[in-house]
């Protein structure tokens, strides 16, 4: 007798059928990563049970703790750490996308060669001789070696790179990625270091404030560390109602932080150091408040005009007199600067600016990143940009003769086209690409030696900014490689055998005991241990390893560091030429543009315009009504250094007298979910080369555009329709086919 079909199974039916249906009609590029089980599972593995991992995210510089489900040999699921004292358990949309980083179905699967550069006409080497070119590379180099990493990359291969570097005679690794850039590492670090006496990246404990004043800081999006402060801002937030957090965002275009806001001021961009200032001002002049902190604003507040920054600003006066009292008050204030402060002006001061607010508070909340807890343990400090210039400039003097580039770096996409990076890369003998996938700088390499993902590869991470004690991060590699891949480290180990020069300053047999070497070397922490087997198990069983000593306590600077004057903003441009600010952000789920190789978060929308698959030109309703333009509309928006074509978003959250564009989209390299024509520009094309007055940022925020009408127009992938998300909101007259 035949089973019976009930309604639950004719549901289950229905529903496959459907999904058959739907995908039948589609052409899914091949060959897709097909997840079979192992024939074999790994020794330590079950096969039908999970198995999970703990180990690091490196989808952005911040550190967070992951654990990785696997199932016979396979990745199949990522989550937060509950245990890390960074995420606390909670993982960003980027840190959950790592596995399609792991399974994408564009990763470089052995290493290649290529005759022509820029020919994407790849020739498949083994690794034998792919170590046999590099080690010839760099013994030809000598002393010309130059190394390009990103933040994200591990302590122990940085210690690699920097000791054959070392032994060559050659500069010490540059780190320099867009990320950090945008982000103001740099600057946030050279900041601290005037005033502080200490180069380390700032820590704010919003959990424990009452009262924050966020400077273009987007800490829900992308700054500094997403996760740990959204954990932060959701216990700002979750108190009694009379103590609740009272947070006041000042940015031109609104993003999380400044939806999340009790207050978003509208300012102009590039006068968020300047409103700092007058807030100081107010304090000093005022006298409300604790006496302690109005003898700091006196001391430290420099001889500003309130009124006049509120006319330059935007910002009414009276909103800035309330904040001032409002913070001087409070009992546990901070100050927040963020990105947009470092892309413009002198970026060291404009941040200084902001910090001297947590200076007049008595550094409550207030903090820096501790040191490594060893001297062997290597922690990357973001390359000033200056760096980055004369890199160049050597490159294009011929004085490069071989550079490497590792990890998500890619300066031919994070670098404006104006510098031209890829006319100097041609006068470089040697170009070598260590990513897994071929971004844009890969495109002119010469040799392509594909690193394993961070979910194959071993590796440490001395977080930063890290909140108390120092922390190390683990990294383990959770499955099998999948493909033909090498571990960087080990490449260098290897060609280095063969370099008189180099051969004694990397002994080591492989990078795994370099790594177990440092590891060992650490006291017993918060886990205890007794023992270097111990000491390694533990540290990759938890994900990480921590101080049992407390944090040390920061004392207010003393008097005669106080920054100077910051004057008013100078932007690149003529105003009558190009009347409209441009605006740049990196956006949460595509950040600086290596999550766009993920299908996952390309195709996501976006959380303050529902966007995907593309990149807009952001216009104020008002704006719109004035350029004659609407949603869909493609316009040229043109700066003194280049021009790019998009589609038209209208904004409310947005000043009329700015266009912003977000970050992320616009490769011409990067696996086929990236390298789409119809996504949009990248607006790194509209920037100049030019450094901030302190040699320390790239001058991002301060460019001038223009837009004119195309006369065409493009659907818009948007997740809701514009008349019910935005009808409600424009202006009567903006006529109804533009809704």
């Amino acid at each position: 007798m035949g089973r019976r079909i009930g309604r639950r199974d004719l549901l289950k039916i229905g529903a496959a059928s459907a999904v058959a249906a739907a995908l039948g009609g589609c052409e899914f590029p091949r060959p897709w990563v097909t997840l079979e089980p192992h024939v074999r599972p790994p020794e330590e593995q079950t096969a039908g049970v999970a198995t999970w991992y703990a180990s690091t995210c490196r989808q952005c510089p911040a550190g967070c703790g992951i654990i990785v489900r696997t199932l016979n040999g396979r990745a199949v699921k990522i989550e937060g750490n509950p245990q890390h004292p960074l995420n606390e358990g909670k993982l960003c949309p980027r840190g959950q996308a790592g596995l399609q980083e792991l399974y994408n179905p564009d990763r470089l699967q052995a290493p290649v060669r290529q005759a022509v550069r820029g020919s994407r006409q790849y020739t498949a080497i083994t690794w034998d001789d792919a170590v046999a070119a590099l080690r010839s590379g760099l013994a030809a180099a000598g002393p010309r070696t130059a190394v390009w990493a990103d933040f994200a990359v591990s302590g122990h291969l940085l210690d690699l790179f920097s000791r054959l570097s070392a032994a060559l005679g050659a500069p010490p690794p540059l780190v320099f990625d867009l990320y950090t850039a945008l982000s103001g590492y740099a600057a946030l670090t050279a900041a601290d270091q005037a005033l502080f006496g200490r180069a380390a990246l700032p820590t704010y404990g919003v959990e424990e404030a009452d009262v924050v004043l966020s400077f273009a800081a987007d800490f829900l999006g992308t700054w500094l560390s997403t996760t740990h402060y959204g954990v932060a801002f959701g216990s700002f937030r979750q108190r009694p109602l009379a103590e609740r957090g009272y947070l006041a965002q000042f940015e031109p275009r609104s993003n999380l932080a400044g939806a999340k806001a009790d207050l978003w001021l509208r300012l102009q961009p590039g006068t968020e150091a300047l409103v700092a200032q007058a807030i100081a001002r107010l304090i000093a002049d005022g006298g409300a408040g604790p006496a302690d902190r109005v003898a700091r604003a006196q001391l430290w507040a420099p001889n500003v005009d309130p009124a006049a920054v509120a006319v330059q600003s935007g910002v009414p006066l009276e909103d800035l007199r309330r904040l001032a009292g409002t913070f001087v008050t409070a009992a546990r204030p901070l100050a927040l600067p963020g990105g947009a402060v470092t892309g413009h002006g002198n970026a060291v001061e404009q941040v200084a600016a902001v910090q001297v607010l947590n200076i007049i508070a008595g550094v409550t909340g207030f903090g820096l990143s501790p040191a490594p807890p060893l001297a062997d343990l290597v922690q990357p400090m973001a390359a000033p940009y200056g760096e980055v210039l004369r890199l160049v400039e050597r490159m294009r003097a011929g004085d490069v003769g071989a550079l490497l580039v590792w990890g998500t770096a890619n300066p031919v996409y994070a670098l404006p086209p104006s510098l031209s990076f890829v006319d100097a890369l041609q006068q470089v003998p040697l170009v070598v690409s260590f990513r897994p996938i071929v971004d844009e700088t890969a495109v002119w390499a010469d040799l392509l030696l594909p690193d394993r993902t961070y979910l194959e590869s071993w590796g440490y991470q001395v977080v930063a900014p890290s909140f108390g004690e120092p922390l190390v991060n683990s990294q383990q590699p959770v499955v099998q490689p999948l493909y033909d891949t090498r571990a960087t480290g080990d490449l260098l180990l290897e060609a280095a055998q063969g370099i008189s020069a180099a051969a004694a300053a990397l002994p080591c047999a492989n990078e795994l005991a370099v790594l177990r070497e440092r590891i060992a070397a650490l006291p017993p922490g918060t886990f205890g241990g007794v023992g270097a087997d111990v000491q390694w198990a533990r540290f990759l069983q938890h994900g990480f390893w921590q101080s049992a000593a407390g944090p040390a306590a920061l004392t207010p600077p003393a008097a005669g560091l106080q920054p100077v004057l910051v004057p008013a903003p100078s932007f690149q441009g003529d105003a009558g030429e190009f009347p409209f600010f441009l605006y740049i952000y990196m956006p949460v789920l595509l950040s600086d543009g290596r999550g766009a190789d993920k299908p996952w978060l390309v195709g996501s929308p976006d959380p303050m315009t529902t966007i995907m698959w593309q990149t807009c030109a952001e216009i104020e309703t008002n704006t719109a009504i004035k350029l004659g333009v609407t949603y869909g509309d493609i316009v040229r928006i043109t700066s003194p250094y280049g021009e790019v074509e998009a589609p038209v978003y209208v904004l409310n959250s947005l000043r009329p007298d700015t266009i912003a564009i977000p970050t992320g989209l616009g490769h011409s390299a990067l696996g086929r979910f990236a390298s789409r024509e119809a996504e949009g520009p990248n607006p790194m094309v509209l920037i100049g080369p030019q450094a901030d007055a302190s040699g320390t940022s790239l001058a991002w925020a301060n460019v001038r555009v223009r837009v004119t009408r195309t006369g065409r127009s493009v659907a818009l992938a948007k997740f809701e329709n514009t008349r019910g998300s935005y009808g409600g909101f424009i202006n009567q007259s903006f006529p109804d086919q533009y809704l």
